[in-house]
Order: C-alpha cells, then sequence, then structure tokens
C-alpha cells in the first residue's frame, strides 16, 4: 500500500473525487433509463474495485508467517497516542496520506456497491455495514496470514469512513438523476 500513499496529494485525492463522483452520476442516470443492463455494469464494476481492494490490503509484504505481527488497537494512535509525540512530520504527513488512501479505496467499493444493489431493498446501512465488515474481515485476514502487514483499527475508521463518503455521493448522485430523468420525461409528455 506504501506505493500508493506516495501518490496522495491533495490534487490526487480531489480527482479521485470528482471521478468517483461522475461515476456515481453516470451509474445512476443510466440504472434510471435502463435498469436491468446497468445494474449489471454496476455489479461489474463492484466486484472490480472489490478484487483491486483485496488486492492491494492482502497482497503479502513479506512470506506469510515468517514476521512478528504488528497490532494496533489504539483508536487514533498515529495522531494522538503516545506513538505520535515522537514522530517526525515525514512521519506524521505518511500517516495522514496512508489515512487518506485507506479511505479513498473504499469510496468506489461502496459506490458501486449501492448502485448494483439500487433496486433492490439494499439500503445505505446495509452497505455501510458490510463495507464495515468487509474492512474488520481484511484486518483479521492480516493478522493471521502474518506477513508483514499492520493490523490497525485505524484502517477500518478509515475504511467505513471512506464507504460512508462512497455512499453520500452514490445516495445524492443517484436522488439527482432520478429528479433530472422524472423532470426530462414531464416535459417531453407536456410537449408532445
Amino acid at each position: 500500500m506504501w506505493q500508493i500513499v506516495l501518490y496522495v496529494n491533495p490534487l490526487s485525492v480531489s480527482l479521485f473525487v470528482v471521478a468517483s463522483a461522475l461515476a456515481s452520476i453516470l451509474l445512476a442516470r443510466w440504472i434510471e433509463a435502463a435498469p436491468v443492463e446497468r445494474e449489471r455494469l454496476a455489479r461489474i464494476l463492484f466486484l472490480s474495485s472489490l478484487a483491486v481492494t483485496l488486492l492491494a490490503t492482502l497482497m503479502p509484504t513479506q512470506m506469510p508467517g515468517s514476521g512478528t505481527r504488528h497490532v494496533s488497537l489504539s483508536l487514533g494512535g498515529a495522531f494522538f497516542g503516545p506513538e505520535s509525540v515522537a514522530m517526525q512530520s515525514m512521519e506524521r504527513r505518511m500517516a495522514t496520506a496512508t489515512s487518506v488512501a485507506n479511505a479513498a479505496m473504499f469510496v468506489p467499493v461502496a459506490i458501486f456497491w449501492y448502485h448494483a444493489t439500487a433496486r433492490r431493498a439494499f439500503s445505505v446501512a446495509r452497505v455501510l455495514v458490510g463495507c464495515f465488515s468487509l474492512s474488520l474481515g481484511i484486518e483479521i485476514v492480516q493478522l493471521a496470514m502474518n506477513a508483514g502487514r499492520v493490523v490497525d483499527v485505524d484502517d477500518v475508521l478509515f475504511n467505513t469512513t471512506g464507504a460512508l463518503v462512497g455512499l453520500l455521493v452514490a445516495w445524492a448522485s443517484s436522488r439527482w438523476a432520478g429528479k433530472r430523468l422524472r423532470a426530462g420525461q414531464r416535459t417531453r409528455l407536456l410537449s408532445g
């Protein structure tokens, strides 16, 4: 994941959020217009984003079972814990970039999951709980693998925060696209 962290800066994060919002708006418009085909596309995008997330988080950095387990159970430890006092500015920037990358990683997962299940009785709360469970599961697998990954409660917090941002974007774009589509249909009916 550190390779990804090197590219986390205000410009890259802004571009990522804009691209995610645009993808969500396009999916929402397409789902309103042709739900079955577009939900298939949303499912493919969801599974693809899920695969990338699992690959990025579960790829071993050393041989499984060969290292010491690194577990951080202090909430906000990199920012407010005792180890944060001794951090240099470079380490603090790296911790911030890692947290932002963890949040950003779950934005598309939540957006595409929401759109893949938009026509079913699958609520925003269920997707959020699903993303939380996925993040917790990733951390448990990282602990069991013992392959050079740091197991951190903050990862779950930031992953879930990213999922919440993604869900808000997906929900807002879905509502916006639905209103625009209904307004366009009304205009065509009145003019026709």
